[in-house]
C-alpha cells in the first residue's frame, strides 16, 4: 500500500489524545488529499532520513531537461508519503519507546529550481514574478551579504565554493533520501541515469548520513542537533485533532494555543508555504494575510536555501579550551555556553552547571524552557508510558548568565525576549525549517586520531525551508547572528555567524563572568562555507504543467 492510500488509514485522532478543538483558537487551514499530494515531503513534514544525497545539475537542453522533468514528476515524494510514514513510525515509537523494531523503510526524493532554471524553463516574466530578492539575485550574489570572506584568497569565497560559485552555479537540485544506504544508493543512481540521459551536466554532488554512535544525531562539533523546530499550523482533516502536528498540551494550559508540546511553537504555514496564511507579528496566535509576491503557479512551493559548510573540529574545541582554561570553567562547559546545550542537547536554562543526558532525551522537557521569564511547567494531555518531566523548570535569566545573549540557540530563537525589533511574537515570522545533515566522518570523540583523519573534510549540509530567504534566512544571520548587539548585546554567535568588515573578519563574545563582563576574540575561522545555492521547491503539479510544459 502506497503512503498515499495509506494516509487514509491513518488519520486517526492523535496520540496526545485530542478529541475537541480547543476553544478560542482560529481555525487552521485543512490539508485535504489534493493538496498533501501537491506539497513536496521534505518541506512538510520533512524526510528525517539518516542517508541522503544532494545532486547539483546545470540545464544542458532545455527541451531534454523539460523531458526529464515529466519523467521524473511522478516519483517525486508528498507530504502525502511522508506525514503516513511519520505517523506510523511515530505510533510504534508511542508502543515500543527507543527500541521500536525499525520495519518501517522508505526512500523519497524532491527537487528544486534555481532562479536561472525557471527563466530557462518557462521564463524571464516567471522567474522575475517571484517577489523574494534574495531568490532572483542567488546565494554567490548575497554571500558578501551574509557576511562571507570578501577576499578572493578566502577558502569561504563564491570563487572557490565546489558549487553555486560564479562560474558552477546549480540549475536544479535533487535530494535523495533513504532510511536503508543501499536503496539510497539506488535511488541516486536512477536520477544520475536519468539525468545524463537528458543532457543535464552533474556540477557536484554530496552524501550526507547522520553520525554513528555514540554522536548519532549530533553534528561534527559533538552538539545534538535539530532539537528545535517550530510546528507546522494545519491540519489534515476536518476531523477533530486530526493536526498535522500533535498536539500535547491540555486545554487547561494557556499555552495550548501557541505550542504543539512544550516548546514547539506553533507557526502558520505561509511562513513555509507560499499563499498559505502567514504569521501575524503582532499576535503569537492569529493569522496574516497570504503573501501573493509570487507566479500564480508556484502557491504551496517553498523557498529552500542550502549551504555547504566545513567545520573545523579541532579549532572549535583549541577555542573552547583556551577560553574555558580562562573563565575557570571546563571546556565542555564553556562549549555549551556557546552553543546554548550541553553536548547531548540538554538545554542550559534547565542543567545550568552539568549535562543531563536523561532531560536531553526527554522530547517532552528537553524545548520547555523560556529565556526572560521562570518557566512555569506544562500541562500534558496523558502520553502512554510518559512519567512526567521532573527536571527542574528554567529559571529567569534576563543577563545572559545561564545561557549568554551570544549563544547559537538564543541568537536564532530568542523566544520570550523583546529584541532590537521590539515585540518577542515577531520572532515568530524569522522562523525556518531546518532539512540539514552531517557529512564526512566524525573526529570529535576520536582518541589519538590519525593524521589523515584529522585532515578529511567534514562539516553540515545546511538545508531549510521558507516562504522568504530574506526575512527568513537571511535575516537570522546577517542580522542576528552575525551581530554582536542584536537581538540583544553580547557578542557574535560563534556557531552560525560570519562577519567581513573590509578584510577583519574578528568576532567576539562579551561573557558574562562574575563582577565583570570578559571580552573573549575569536581569531579562527571554525565554519567556512564552501557552496549551496538557492532554489524553489515548487509544488509538484507545476513541475509537470509548467516547468516541464
Amino acid at each position: 500500500m502506497t503512503g498515499r492510500k495509506l494516509l487514509d488509514h491513518v488519520l486517526l485522532p492523535s496520540l496526545a489524545g485530542e478529541d475537541a478543538e480547543l476553544a478560542g483558537a482560529p481555525p487552521e487551514p485543512v490539508y485535504e488529499r489534493e493538496a498533501r499530494d501537491d506539497i513536496q515531503g521534505n518541506v512538510i513534514p520533512g524526510f528525517n532520513k539518516d542517508h541522503q544525497h544532494y545532486l547539483f545539475f546545470r540545464i544542458g537542453s532545455t527541451q531534454a531537461a523539460k523531458a526529464w522533468l515529466r519523467d521524473m514528476a511522478p516519483a517525486i515524494s508528498t507530504m502525502d508519503d511522508v506525514l503516513a510514514f511519520v505517523r506510523i513510525h511515530r505510533s510504534l515509537r508511542h508502543r515500543f519507546g527507543e527500541s521500536e523494531p525499525g520495519l518501517l523503510k522508505a526512500t523519497w526524493v524532491n527537487v528544486a529550481f534555481s532562479h536561472a532554471a525557471i527563466e530557462k524553463l518557462v521564463d524571464k516574466t516567471a522567474a522575475n514574478a517571484f517577489g523574494d530578492r534574495s531568490f532572483r539575485q542567488g546565494l554567490a550574489a548575497r554571500s558578501a551579504y551574509l557576511g562571507d570572506p570578501a577576499g578572493p584568497d578566502s577558502a569561504g569565497h563564491p570563487s572557490r565554493w565546489v558549487v553555486g560559485g560564479p562560474d558552477n552555479a546549480a540549475d536544479i537540485l535533487v535530494i535523495a533520501a533513504a532510511d536503508d544506504p543501499d536503496d539510497l544508493l539506488d535511488a541516486v543512481r536512477l536520477v544520475k541515469g536519468g539525468a545524463q540521459t537528458h543532457e543535464l551536466e552533474l556540477l557536484f554532488e554530496q552524501r550526507g548520513d547522520t553520525l554513528p554512535e555514540p554522536l548519532r544525531g549530533h553534528e561534527h562539533f559533538g552538539f545534538k542537533d535539530g532539537i528545535s523546530q517550530p510546528a507546522v499550523r494545519g491540519k489534515v482533516s476536518a476531523a477533530p485533532g486530526d493536526y498535522i502536528a500533535p498536539r500535547y498540551l491540555q486545554p487547561a494550559d494557556s499555552r495550548a494555543r501557541m505550542f504543539a508540546k512544550p516548546g514547539q511553537v506553533l507557526v502558520w504555514p505561509g511562513q513555509f508555504l507560499l499563499g498559505e496564511p502567514r504569521q501575524d507579528p503582532d499576535d503569537l496566535i492569529a493569522p496574516a494575510a497570504p503573501a501573493a509576491n509570487f507566479p500564480s503557479w508556484a502557491r504551496r512551493g517553498a523557498y529552500l536555501v542550502v549551504r555547504r559548510l566545513r567545520q573545523d573540529v579541532p579549532a572549535f574545541w583549541d577555542f573552547a579550551a583556551s577560553s574555558a582554561g580562562k573563565l575557570g570553567l571546563t571546556p565542555e562547559h564553556f562549549a555549551a555556553m556557546l552553543v546554548g546545550r550541553w553536548p547531548s542537547g540538554a538545554p542550559l536554562m534547565r542543567a545550568p552547571t552539568a549535562d543531563d543526558p536523561a532531560l536531553a532525551g526527554d522530547t517532552w522537557a528537553n524545548n520547555h524552557f523560556i529565556f526572560d521569564d521562570d518557566t512555569r511547567p506544562a500541562g500534558l494531555r496523558p502520553i502512554p508510558g510518559y512519567p512526567g518531566d521532573s527536571a527542574p523548570q528554567a529559571a529567569a535569566d534576563v543577563l545572559g548568565k545561564v545561557c549568554p545573549h551570544f549563544a547559537h540557540i538564543r541568537k536564532a530563537n530568542p523566544r520570550d525576549s523583546a529584541t532590537d525589533l521590539g515585540k518577542p511574537s515577531d520572532t515568530l515570522i524569522r522562523h525556518i525549517l531546518r532539512r540539514g545533515i552531517p557529512f564526512g566522518r566524525p573526529l570529535a570523540g576520536v582518541t589519538d586520531p590519525a593524521p589523515e583523519l584529522v585532515a578529511e573534510e567534514r562539516g553540515l549540509m545546511f538545508v531549510s525551508y521558507a516562504g522568504t530567504i530574506e526575512d527568513q534566512f537571511e535575516f537570522l544571520t546577517r542580522r542576528w547572528a552575525n551581530s554582536p548587539v542584536q537581538p540583544n548585546l553580547g557578542g557574535h554567535d560563534a556557531i552560525a555567524g560570519q562577519r567581513e568588515r573590509q578584510g577583519d573578519r574578528t568576532r567576539f563574545l562579551d561573557f558574562p563572568a562574575a563582577g565583570a563582563t570578559v571580552r573573549l576574540q575569536i581569531e579562527r575561522e571554525w565554519v567556512t562555507p564552501t557552496g549551496g545555492g538557492y532554489f524553489f521547491a515548487p509544488p509538484i503539479g507545476a513541475i509537470a504543467e509548467v516547468l516541464a510544459a
